[in-house]
């Protein structure tokens, strides 16, 4: 049964059953929302059916075929089918003012498709509609738990909303000052983590996912990220979902054998909705350790996602393999080929822009130091860069990044007193320079000194991150430098 079918007959079986519509979160909506929260929409889709039809007054069904829209366009992002399902958010909500107004599911049930539809809205860049929807949701939680303080599933999205508004970077402030927004981090952490405690809970998948990703960025908690997978024993083989995060938070923490694992033992049955980001995950992976074969998981992406986001990296991705193959006739060719595919809606994308439009390749060494460090493969890297001079290197930009990738090196394995060394050189040579080189090693220098107690140290290097303008990612770095300042200000 395809989607715009099983839409239409959702919406025509509540319209019919417009009075008295209750919440009711049995076990077939449950399995439900389950199967959703794996990728496993056919799945929960039909569930979501049976229910309907021997349960008519359930308005929960007609809550729960959100999911559907929110896994399949936030993690498979497809414009054309993005502008086909913008309106159901209406029709949803429009629906709901039917259902009983005295559960503590109908304030819940309104907040959960805002709070949906902005994490949505933000990955298809209608940025205003987006900040309106968060909005909306963060009042309608907040009013539902002081209704119904013992509401528990309130706590999983309001604290994550607290978490977030906390760390809003300044390129982002008038956000929440024309809105009027306050979060607390930890107070926001604090509701998520007591959410996860609790045995046989509803939206327990999500808990765990908003807990994870904010420990590792926000929280800056890598090991305890790591450890909530471990401890919870999170099925990363057949969750799809799941297996997503745990790769790529291995990913974003250097551990690009763990991120290979994690993928080729993934249960691939047909069952799951197709996910290209997997296979680009998986091709990044593969090439931090220089492996030939990753070209061919990138070309896959490239084919088969519907996305405008990673599509000129993956490019980029792939002139670097076939530059590093040798094969110069492909390089160049994906390395034009980033000018005019894809948008430039992600710091990475950006990245690759730039390259294709003013940047040259880099040094190979160089090239394979930073693949190999930023892989965790450490040691090799660093007898890369051991066999070469800061003369070597013609281009102030590698030069830079040549002292910077010593800091990171030295980083990863734990030499902090060298790593700061070259943290400072990076900030002095760098301070002013369009590359993202110098703010990342503040923004490092500074988790060095806040893990080793040196809390004034650790602010000055924060602080010092967002005085620097004009550099990539400068908005993703201001927010973790922010998340920083938050932690040691409210110890």
């Amino acid at each position: 049964m395809n989607f715009k079918y099983t839409v239409l007959l959702l919406l025509s079986i509540a319209c019919t059953t417009v009075h008295g519509q209750t919440f009711s979160m049995n076990e077939r909506c449950l399995h439900a929302y389950q199967s959703f929260m794996a990728m496993k929409v056919n799945q929960g889709r039909n569930l979501l059916l049976q229910e309907l039809k021997s349960n008519p007054q359930n308005v929960l069904p007609l809550v729960l075929i959100n999911y559907e829209d929110f896994i399949s366009l936030v993690f498979n992002e497809n414009p054309e089918e993005y502008k086909k399902r913008l309106p159901l958010k209406e029709k949803r909500l429009a629906l709901l003012e039917n259902a009983d107004k005295n559960s503590p599911y109908y304030l819940f049930s309104k907040a959960l498709l805002y709070f949906q539809w902005s994490m949505i809205q933000i990955k298809y860049t209608d940025y205003w509609n987006a900040a309106w929807d968060f909005r909306k949701a963060f009042l309608l939680f907040k009013e539902n738990k002081n209704k119904f303080p013992d509401f528990s599933y309130n706590n999983i999205f309001l604290g994550s909303q607290e978490t977030v508004i906390s760390t809003i970077p300044k390129g982002y402030k008038w956000i929440s000052t024309i809105m009027g927004l306050k979060g607390d981090m930890q107070s926001g952490l604090l509701l998520l983590k007591s959410s996860i405690s609790m045995k046989d809970q509803p939206f327990k998948e999500e808990a765990f996912l908003y807990l994870v990703y904010l420990k590792n960025y926000i929280e800056n908690d890598v090991e305890g990220a790591n450890q909530l997978v471990k401890n919870y024993q999170l099925d990363v083989k057949n969750n799809q979902l799941f297996c997503f995060m745990s790769a790529n938070l291995a990913l974003n923490n250097k551990q690009a054998a763990i991120t290979e694992s994690i993928l080729l033992n993934r249960n691939k049955s047909a069952e799951y909705i197709p996910f290209p980001m997997l296979e680009y995950e998986l091709g990044d992976a593969k090439l931090r350790r220089l492996a030939p074969d990753a070209a061919g998981h990138f070309q896959y992406f490239i084919s088969n996602s519907k996305s405008n986001f990673y599509i000129k990296d993956a490019c980029m991705s792939l002139a670097y393999c076939y530059y590093l193959q040798g094969d110069m006739k492909l390089a160049n060719e994906y390395k034009e080929k980033i000018k005019y595919i894809g948008k430039t809606e992600s710091d990475a994308d950006k990245q690759a822009q730039r390259f294709a439009e003013t940047g040259s390749f880099p040094d190979k060494d160089l090239l394979r130091a930073r693949l190999m460090n930023d892989g965790g493969y450490n040691d090799k890297a660093l007898k890369i860069l051991q066999s070469k001079t800061i003369n070597s290197f013609k281009k102030d930009n590698e030069k830079l990044e040549y002292i910077y990738r010593f800091g990171r090196i030295y980083d990863e394995l734990n030499q902090d007193e060298k790593a700061l060394k070259y943290y400072d050189q990076t900030i002095q040579m760098g301070r002013y320079s369009t590359e993202y080189f110098a703010s990342r090693a503040a923004l490092q220098a500074g988790q060095i000194c806040e893990q080793n107690g040196r809390r004034k140290d650790a602010l000055d290097y924060y602080y010092k991150v967002l005085e620097m303008d004009d550099h990539e990612f400068k908005n993703s770095l201001d927010q973790r430098a922010k998340s920083g300042i938050n932690r040691l200000k409210e110890h």
